[in-house]
């Protein structure tokens, strides 16, 4: 599996989570973009136009379900970016409310490095 110039932001406020994203998916061959909090996140979505977001809920500035939909809805932005959720949160509620808001994929922490890949090739062949 090669994610060849596929661009990923990944939004997470724990350090060794987004060091770990980065290695794993730039030996895939992805571009990766990383921000810890919600603020610099959208920030770098409007600034690379990524083909996925991986988002963390818990954040230090903002919930990351309210950040989903300014995600979603930042403009520039080309609609087939996917946007998986990574998070320890497991409640159903909290995954419906994700996909009401725009959420393409859930996956829950602790993950397979490889389920996620899996999840991340999905979505990326699905846009396009």
């Amino acid at each position: 599996m090669s994610l060849k110039d596929t661009c990923i932001v990944t939004i997470d406020d724990t350090p060794s989570i987004r060091t770990f994203l980065k290695i794993s998916l730039e030996n895939k061959g992805a571009k990766v973009h990383e921000a810890a909090n919600a603020q610099a996140g959208l920030k770098l979505v409007q600034d690379v136009s990524p083909d996925v977001v991986i988002l963390d809920l818990g954040l230090p500035d903002k919930d990351g379900l309210d950040v989903l939909p300014e995600i979603k809805q930042s403009s520039g932005v080309d609609h087939t970016m996917q946007v998986i959720i990574l998070t320890v949160r497991k409640e159903r509620q909290v995954q419906e409310t994700a996909f009401e808001r725009g959420a393409d994929a859930y996956v829950t922490k602790p993950f397979l490095m490889e389920d996620l890949l899996e999840t991340i090739e999905e979505r990326v062949n699905a846009s396009h």
